[in-house]
Parts: structure tokens; sequence; C-alpha cells
């Protein structure tokens, strides 16, 4: 499967919040957040929306932003459909390349610590940083013997 990103289109913010809210929601209703569109209509404005694709089908979504000194890795999500096929191991690699083409050495993100993606971020070279009630802050660092090697933007999961 040959994967790809692309910056989001505002006509595909709908799908994106859904997909989100879609993904999220055990998790949010777990700690009794209530999903708020403002919310998400607020990130939209601020953060790097990219569309992951296979082909030309639409399998997920990779949002960014520059935090104190990183790339915050801020939203990962796979269509559930797609998702155990490697696609969001993928996507990380992608966050990584683009971290370091664009000059930021570490690759932040928070993830709720039950959720599987804590197993693969950490499986990528993602320590954890700090935790804060149920949610563990991780980092990824530029290693400093310039071994890490960036992916192209398109190639296979």
């Amino acid at each position: 499967m040959m994967l790809s990103v692309r910056p989001a289109e505002d006509h595909e913010r709908a799908f994106c919040e859904w997909l989100n809210r879609r993904n999220m929601s055990g998790y949010l209703v777990a700690r009794g957040i209530t999903w708020d569109p403002s919310r998400f209509l607020a990130s939209w404005a601020e953060f790097e929306n990219l569309m992951i694709l296979s082909e030309s089908t639409v399998v997920g979504l990779l949002r960014l932003v520059p935090e104190q000194g990183a790339l915050g890795l801020r939203d990962l999500q796979v269509v559930p459909e797609h998702q155990g096929h490697g696609i969001g191991s993928w996507a990380v690699r992608q966050a990584q390349a683009i971290s370091v083409e664009r000059g930021f050495p570490r690759l932040r993100l928070r993830v709720y610590q039950e959720n599987p993606a804590a197993a693969l971020y950490a499986r990528l070279g993602f320590k954890a940083e700090s935790a804060v009630g149920d949610t563990v802050h991780m980092v990824w660092q530029l290693p400093p013997n310039d071994s890490f090697k960036p992916t192209p933007l398109r190639g296979a999961a």
C-alpha cells in the first residue's frame, strides 16, 4: 500500500472532526469529558492538518503544531477499517521526518495511558517525559549521532 500525506482542505474539517470524535469518544466518556466542537474548530485553525492517504483514499489524519522548541504531534487518527495495517507507524515516522526537516530536535505528544498507541510510540523511540493524571507526555529526541534517516512523505507502510 502506497501512503502519502497532503494538507487538509477546509471542506474536510467535518470528516476530520467526526474521525477524531469517533476514535477518542471512549477515552473522553471514561473521563466525563464532553466533546466540544468549538475547541476542535479553534484547533483546526491553529494546527497543521494533514490527510493520510492510501493511494487516493483518505485513511487518517495527522495534526502538528510547533510548541516549546519542539514539534507537537497533537493528533493521529486512523479510520477504523484501516487500523492495524502499519499506517499509524508510517504516520509517526512522517512526523519524525517533518520535525527533523523543520529543525526541531524533538517531537512531543500526549497519550492516555491505556491507549494502545502508547506502545507504538515507545516502539518508535518515544520516551515518557512526565505523567499528568492519566495522560503520559512523551518525547522523541533526534539521535545525536545523526543515525535517524527521514523517510519520504510517500512510501509503503
